[in-house]
């Protein structure tokens, strides 16, 4: 049985938790460490999450404050896999 790769999974989970309302509009979300100790994942997972997260249209990174959910109508969201 073949299971979707990892950063897949933490990348739904996190757009999931977005979409629900978890995170809000305008509030950070956790940093990249926070990511990595919460799903057990490499650096280099957890950014590729982020990216995928950013091409969603998801949240907006702000250098040197971290990341920020998007205002839902200036999201653009591609058709989950």
């Amino acid at each position: 049985m073949f299971t979707q790769p990892r950063w897949r999974q933490v990348h739904a989970i996190m757009r999931e938790h977005i979409l629900a309302g978890q995170y809000k509009p305008g509030e950070r979300i956790p940093s990249l460490i926070a990511i990595i100790e919460e799903f057990g994942i490499a650096n280099a997972t957890a950014q590729k999450v982020m990216r995928a997260l950013r091409a969603d249209g998801l949240i907006h990174t702000e250098p040197g404050m971290g990341s920020f959910v998007t205002d839902s109508d200036e999201r653009e969201l591609p058709k989950p896999e």
